[in-house]
């Protein structure tokens, strides 16, 4: 039982989907599995192959984890006294693995640092930018605190027994290898906290006004085919364009079509209006209507309508409660780590308790019912 524990309550595995941020992704059910092992010491006595698997499952990249708000544990200490586990806790522990594992997020964190100040530059987090931009912003908001969790867990001064020799040589090896500098750390969390507060307070926006707007390029789209329609009609007079039925009855077709997308069917609505792109696009190209600027300003502005109700109906909540998820605070390891991150609390914790029922909302929502069910 101790085993399967967590093996199927993946909820939290959707919000980090990448294999580098597997032990994150696994970090709750790590830190509840670690109090569980004492309840059933002989695993972490005597079963070497158990004991095996779950540090290559959780701890394959960390070995200071927490437990509960705040509250650490550097399990080099806390299984020193059980051989099963501190032999199968040799590999994570190798100064090889722990170079490379410092190196690269100190390669990460410079990496994201940059991402967050060219993003954070004024003008730069349109509207547009960010609906076409959606999986490059999360992405980077999960490096960004992938990155400042595990520096700030494996530098802390409550990770390392100063008397105990390995522990120091362990910790002196991350202080070189991740460059480490708070100043610079403390500087990628504010500016982390800021990019994180602007993204949701901006979807938060669209959310409030995705449905007005996109009945609203659903309409001007309909009208600019209902236009053009009449000008092929010959009702309408436009410079140089001849009367063509054919062309008429085809764009009224498409603002019917148009007018019959369900916003409540955003799957549907999203394939046909990328459908009814692709058919201006073509009914442009081969009915030769290059050669009338005003009839190819007519099918751009459609096209422009029907991609903005692309990116509008793409608005979706799971994108905030992947920034909640992500922008988890309850790691630091002490009161004066607490106490660097009260900007943060104070700028992205102001509605926290009342995202965080919606947020187990949405979990469950996601065909984990059973999962959550054995989990509690």
């Amino acid at each position: 039982k101790v085993m399967g524990f967590g093996e199927t309550d993946v909820s939290y595995n959707q919000t980090y989907p990448l294999p580098e941020h597997r032990s994150t992704a696994l970090a709750n059910q790590a830190a509840m599995l670690y109090v569980i092992l004492y309840f059933e010491p002989s695993i972490l006595h005597t079963h070497q192959a158990k004991m095996r698997e779950i540090v290559d499952k959780y701890f394959p990249d960390n070995w200071v984890i927490s437990i509960y708000m705040g509250i650490t544990v550097n399990l080099v200490d806390a299984w020193e006294p059980y051989k099963a586990a501190k032999t199968a806790l040799n590999n994570t522990l190798d100064l090889s693995n722990v170079r490379e594992q410092a190196s690269r997020y100190a390669t990460v964190s410079e990496r994201v640092h940059a991402q967050v100040q060219q993003f954070l530059k004024e003008g730069y987090l349109r509207e547009e930018m960010v609906l076409d931009n959606i999986p490059k912003l999360l992405n980077c908001l999960r490096d960004c605190n992938v990155a400042i969790r595990w520096l700030m867990l494996h530098t802390a001064d409550s990770a390392c027994d100063p008397n105990n020799k390995r522990f120091r040589q362990i910790k002196d090896q991350i202080l070189t290898d991740s460059r480490y500098n708070p100043r610079i750390l403390f500087q990628l969390l504010l500016d982390t906290a800021q990019f994180e507060f602007i993204l949701k307070e901006m979807f938060k926006q669209m959310l409030s006004e995705k449905q007005t707007k996109w009945e609203h390029y659903k309409k001007e789209g309909s009208e600019r085919m209902t236009e053009l329609a009449d000008v092929f009609s010959g009702v309408k007079p436009l410079t140089r364009v001849e009367k063509n039925e054919n062309l008429q009855a085809w764009f009224r077709e498409i603002s019917k079509q148009i007018l019959s997308l369900n916003y409540d069917d955003s799957t549907a609505a999203g394939r046909k209006t990328v459908q009814l792109i692709q058919a201006l696009e073509e009914v442009q190209e081969f009915h030769q209507l290059e050669s009338n600027l005003q009839v190819c300003q007519f099918l751009a502005d459609t096209r422009k309508f029907l991609h903005q109700m692309i990116r509008t109906i793409n608005i979706k909540e799971e994108v905030l409660i992947t920034m909640q998820i992500v922008g988890d605070l309850s790691f630091p390891g002490s009161a004066q780590r607490v106490a660097v991150l009260f900007w943060r609390v104070g700028i992205l914790c102001e509605k926290s308790f009342a995202d965080h029922p919606r947020k187990h909302v949405y979990i469950s929502s996601k065909d984990h019912k059973a999962s959550d069910s054995r989990h509690y």
